[in-house]
């Protein structure tokens, strides 16, 4: 009885541990044959904003986007594949790979900014749809059925997957 216990409980601990830890450095995929995609939204005090553009160096890129809100992760397109596959593939070469977007911990700046204006600490005032000190919040959801998880570690090393959906939300905090 007593290792049907430990066992139960070890499981239930190693679940929670996933269900608060995404997956962010796995060390497959894709492969330089692969080619996968993820949606993606960025959202400003409450209102999304367009898709990004076009990826303006597309043939030197293995992530990158055609501005339809999916991030297109294709190594093979490139003369380099191996710079863009296995656990290089992350949300941080993603945003590496756009001319003008940053992103860490607390600071998003959107391409054509001179300095980045979301940063937490921030208000969203003006026409936001939501007021407040604004606070940078990363949500990723494996598939469309799955829970979604906000990224509690550096963004930038979120590993992407094949159907994947990431919000970059700056939102005031809660």
């Amino acid at each position: 009885m007593a290792v049907i216990v430990l066992v139960g409980l070890t499981l239930v601990v190693y679940s929670r541990y996933q269900n608060l830890h995404p997956n962010t450095s796995p060390a497959v995929g894709p492969s330089a044959t692969q080619h996968w995609q993820a949606a993606y939204g960025i959202d400003i005090c409450g209102t999304f904003d367009a898709p990004l553009a076009v990826n303006s160096n597309l043939a030197t890129v293995g992530i990158r986007t055609y501005g339809n809100g999916l991030i297109d992760i294709n190594p093979s397109a490139v003369t380099k594949p191996a710079s863009f596959d296995g656990a290089k593939a992350t949300l941080g070469l993603f945003v590496s790979s756009y001319p003008g977007l940053k992103l860490s911990t607390n600071t998003l700046q959107l391409p054509g900014e001179k300095t980045p204006s979301h940063y937490n600490g921030v208000d969203c005032t003006g026409k936001a749809k939501y007021k407040g000190v604004g606070k940078l919040y990363v949500k990723v959801w494996s598939s469309p059925t799955a829970t979604g998880q906000i990224l509690t570690t550096d963004p930038t090393k979120y590993h992407l997957t094949n159907g994947a959906m990431i919000t970059i939300a700056f939102v005031p905090a809660g």
